[in-house]
């Protein structure tokens, strides 16, 4: 493989791990047709973003890291072509680009080309208006961005709007309240918050390895096994053991889909002792066997059969 590709990639790499630390999951590193093993580790940081997008930031989730709230409604005037005409201010520190800069550009210069694609579908089947997709944008120097746009056109006007929303960042704490006001504990104190966030992130850290039982966790974790078990299921709503259970699976399903891991090591990489009991769980969340979902011909293939 080519030295300076490979040099090019690590640093695109270095990068989306720096946005992850800054509390940044809406980026993405753009897949290429590379069979090698840095894509794999693109895969994979895209799973973990992805992961870490739809499971810390939804509501009744606790989080005690830097988040990214959406606040900012940004938008676009496209002409029939996707030239922008016109955008409200906030655009140019999103995307890096002066005004100058945007004026009379294609739509298609600054979002990434799969993105563009589905944007012309959308407005060609002009009846589906107004939709919201989500389009990957591609800020000045940074990492490709996926922001949820609402599509629509103006009543007897060939003019495309796109509103978007931005991500602002917040760094306070909230603590999440009990619905009840009669319940035990009427509010969440923050030492609870950060005992149970502690649980999560040690679950996601661990994922390819068995669950301790609950007595060793709440030892690991300075409390008790009730605390613990309560605790969990009322920030989560469920239990400890079927969120451990369900995020091997769902990181497992996007290694399949994604990756050309062979199936027998897959299940090994996601805490399964055995193949057999991980294509019976597999089947049983998704309806499904594991040798059934159609993969990407990305690295090796795969040789397990259910």
């Amino acid at each position: 493989m080519n030295k300076t590709y490979n040099e090019e990639r690590i640093v695109t790499i270095h990068q989306m791990l720096f946005e992850m630390a800054r509390g940044n999951f809406n980026t993405r590193i753009p897949l290429s047709s590379n069979d090698e093993q840095l894509e794999t580790l693109v895969v994979l940081i895209n799973m973990v973003a992805e992961e870490m997008q739809e499971s810390v930031f939804q509501i009744g989730y606790i989080n005690t890291h830097k988040t990214l709230q959406v606040t900012a409604i940004s938008t676009f005037v496209l002409d029939s072509s996707f030239l922008i005409k016109s955008f409200t201010p906030e655009v140019t520190s999103f995307l890096g680009h002066s005004e100058s800069e945007l004026i009379n550009l294609s739509l298609a210069d600054i979002i990434t080309t799969a993105s563009f694609e589905q944007l012309q579908e959308v407005v060609d089947a002009n009846s589906t208006l107004p939709t919201t997709i989500t389009l990957d944008f591609t800020p000045k120097e940074h990492l490709p961005i996926s922001v949820a746009s609402n599509i629509v056109r103006l009543v007897n006007g060939s003019e495309i709007i796109i509103n978007l929303v931005t991500p602002a960042r917040q760094d306070t704490y909230s603590p999440l309240l009990y619905g009840n006001e009669n319940e035990k504990h009427n509010k969440t104190r923050k030492a609870d918050a950060l005992l149970i966030q502690k649980l999560y992130d040690y679950i996601l850290a661990h994922l390819e390895e068995p669950l301790p039982s609950l007595k060793v966790l709440s030892s690991k974790f300075g409390t008790n096994e009730h605390k613990l078990k309560d605790g969990f299921r009322h920030f989560f709503k469920t239990s400890i053991y079927q969120f451990y259970n369900q995020e091997r699976l769902k990181r497992a399903f996007f290694m399949i889909e994604h990756t050309g891991i062979p199936l027998k090591n897959i299940s090994v990489m996601n805490g399964f002792n055995n193949y057999p009991n991980f294509s019976k769980s597999f089947k049983k969340q998704f309806g499904f066997s594991p040798n059934e979902l159609k993969r990407n011909e990305v690295g090796f293939i795969s040789s397990v059969e259910d």
